[in-house]
């Protein structure tokens, strides 16, 4: 019996009260769709990082419903310069951007992975709003798979088993709300004394935040110099990130993935895919197995969109290698290369 359900408003009511029962319900979202669960529900967040194996170390977005519910999740009224920052980008809400705050003292240790700021974003998917809506609690939810591995940009990608170990045994109800339109998980800036910093690049691009902070986007994303805190809400202590979305090796299909360059040699043994950021010629597609082409004309926004769904079908093609094209890492090119780094276990230049 498939999980799937459609958006109606009995659905929406029955999956709040599943929330208010401390379970756990995927849910459509702008960017990718998530595993959510109640912010404010200690152990039904600690199922969350149950369900995706997922490092206590790695704190979790929490989404509210509006800018007047924000205390939901961070402590408020914030510092001056804090409240600046925020008024600088708040009109991005709803919308694919995370910010870090000081948390809120109703905000468990499991969400934060220990640390004392939480992430927080109100999301623009209708579905996640109406959802957000009946619900009198904030809600958790990071992306829903397996820690590390591909994001999913669709329904069926949280039900089923193809990513095994999957999520779908320990969810209650997918709600369908249709392909993701960003399909790359959102910005996070961290605002704090001295300036804020790019976490994670997303939808809403370096360039479009540091017009509005009025800095400069090198100042923007320069390293942070937060200091990593000591988190003990697994089963051992370790060094608490400050956003999701930082590990090294993220986004990861199981089949190997490398970045496409024009002298590299196909070997005939080999099944090799493409996934191409544009349309190839004859010649170019006849060296591969399986090409995914994620836009005609190469518009970034369509590669973006489609980027983890290619990736999820090349990983089920039985390939031996898939080979992924770069773009310039300016706008959203910036989030596009910094997943097919991570997935690809590469240096971001």
């Amino acid at each position: 019996m498939t999980l799937i359900q459609p958006p109606s408003d009995q659905v929406l009511d029955r999956a709040a009260a599943l929330l208010a029962d401390g379970k756990l319900i995927a849910i459509p979202t702008e960017t990718v769709y998530g595993l959510a669960a109640n912010a404010w529900d200690r152990d039904a967040v600690a199922k969350i990082f149950a369900a995706k194996q997922r490092p206590a170390n790695n704190p979790l977005i929490v989404h509210v419903a509006a800018v007047d519910r924000i205390a939901e999740a961070a402590m408020m009224p914030l510092a001056p310069e804090l409240q600046h920052q925020l008024d600088c980008v708040v009109d991005f809400w709803p919308g694919p951007l995370t910010v870090v705050l000081p948390r809120a003292s109703h905000i468990s240790d499991w969400v934060t992975a220990g640390r004392d700021t939480v992430a927080v974003r109100i999301p623009s998917h209708p579905v996640a709003l109406r959802l957000l809506e009946r619900c009198p609690f904030p809600i958790a939810a990071p992306s829903a798979n397996r820690s590390n591995y591909v994001s999913p940009t669709m329904a069926q990608h949280c039900d089923g088993p193809m990513d095994q170990p999957g999520i779908h045994q320990f969810i209650e109800m997918v709600i369908d709300g249709g392909d993701c339109d960003f399909g790359v998980e959102s910005t996070i800036v961290a605002l704090q004394q001295g300036g804020p910093r790019l976490l994670r690049p997303g939808g809403i691009s370096a360039e479009m935040l540091a017009d509005r902070f009025g800095i400069t986007v090198e100042q923007l994303t320069q390293a942070t110099n937060d200091r990593p805190v000591e988190s003990e809400t697994g089963n051992e202590v370790t060094s608490a990130m400050l956003a999701p979305g930082m590990m090294k090796e993220h986004y990861s299909p199981s089949t190997p993935l490398v970045l496409y360059s024009a002298t590299q040699a196909n070997s005939s043994s080999k099944r090799v895919g493409r996934i191409a950021f544009a349309q190839l010629d004859a010649s170019d597609t006849s060296r591969y197995a399986v090409v995914e082409t994620l836009s005609d004309s190469g518009d970034l926004r369509e590669v973006a969109k489609g980027l983890f769904a290619a990736l999820r079908r090349m990983d089920h093609a039985g390939l031996d290698l898939i080979v992924i094209d770069t773009c310039e890492p300016v706008g959203i090119g910036l989030a596009i290369m910094d997943r097919i780094h991570r997935a690809a276990a590469t240096p971001l230049s």
